[in-house]
């Protein structure tokens, strides 16, 4: 017989404790980029924390293998235990600061559960065949998870949804490619088999970190694509206030130098320590802390007008 989960009695302490679990597992996870959020005030940054819990519960559920049909089974667990909280009867502290959060800053329910959607795409074939259905993927957890975001960052003008959702996606797609190698190692192969099976991509060689012309290939390739979708969200930050920029302007030039890196030297994928090395990751940090983000090209501010 089952067993019905044990609901949290909800309160101001159950949701600052979740803010907190949320934040030491974003460290965990999210480490070399958390900085980028460092300029916004403490609420923005705690909300943002529960955003990226959320969008957590996503990849674990990605690691599970597929034997025994238990991603499936979890699935349907996170999926209730979310819709559960959003009516009051949270599982966990986690949840409770993910839910504050959504109601602080008037986050739509769709793209919270979002990600859930684009995790069920993996989970029942563990494989995308070709690079139209990971797109969709990427679109539904690391697009929806940016939308969520951006009311968290100061949203100024409507009609980001569009934007966000490419900008997001673009961003998955750079840290997709970029470790490739090590979801290998572990026999998850996110990227299309399509596209796989047309640049000859050795795997076994891949695994062994050993470069060749199909690596070169599929990598810029990917690049490509990856930067057309950049530069068709270019506009993004139009929509955000002065600090919401920032944030964004950091977490836009992190990827953008590892997309770069990968394009101009694709072997850097191969790399153990990641494609942006140990000094890169902290000159972007640096420059944030001073105020001086450098610009990029995908990161494009409307110009005001002085002229009377």
């Amino acid at each position: 017989m089952l067993t019905s989960p044990k609901h949290i009695k909800l309160n101001s302490n159950a949701i600052e404790r979740g803010y907190r679990s949320c934040r030491g597992a974003g460290r965990r996870y999210f480490k070399s980029q958390l900085w980028a959020s460092i300029n916004l005030p403490r609420d923005q940054r705690r909300a943002l924390d529960a955003v990226l819990f959320n969008l957590m519960r996503t990849i674990d559920l990605l690691d599970l293998e597929s034997g025994d049909g238990r991603p499936l089974d979890v699935w349907f667990e996170l999926r209730d235990d979310l819709s559960d909280a959003f009516r009051g009867k949270c599982t966990s502290v986690e949840l409770a600061a993910l839910v504050d959060a959504s109601r602080r800053f008037n986050i739509p329910k769709q793209f919270i559960f979002d990600p859930l959607r684009g995790a069920d795409l993996w989970i029942r074939s563990q494989r995308f065949e070709s690079f139209a259905a990971l797109e969709s993927f990427c679109s539904h957890v690391g697009g929806s998870s940016l939308v969520s975001a951006m009311p968290i960052l100061g949203v100024i003008k409507p009609d980001f949804e569009a934007l966000a959702i490419e900008c997001g996606k673009a961003i998955m797609l750079t840290q997709l490619l970029a470790n490739c190698v090590n979801d290998m190692k572990r026999n998850k192969i996110f990227l299309a088999q399509d596209d796989i099976l047309d640049c000859e991509l050795d795997i076994p060689r891949l695994k062994l970190r050993r470069p060749s012309p199909s690596l070169v290939h599929f990598v810029r390739l990917y690049a490509s694509r990856i930067e057309k979708m950049f530069f068709r969200s270019k506009h993004l930050a139009e929509h955000l206030d002065f600090d919401g920029k920032r944030t964004l302007k950091s977490l836009l030039a992190i990827h953008w130098q590892m997309l770069l890196k990968m394009q101009l030297t694709p072997e850097t994928i191969l790399c153990n320590q990641g494609v942006l090395n140990r000094q890169e990751r902290l000159s972007l940090k640096s420059r944030h802390l001073l105020g001086l983000e450098r610009d990029i090209p995908i990161f494009i501010e409307a110009k005001t007008n002085h002229a009377h």
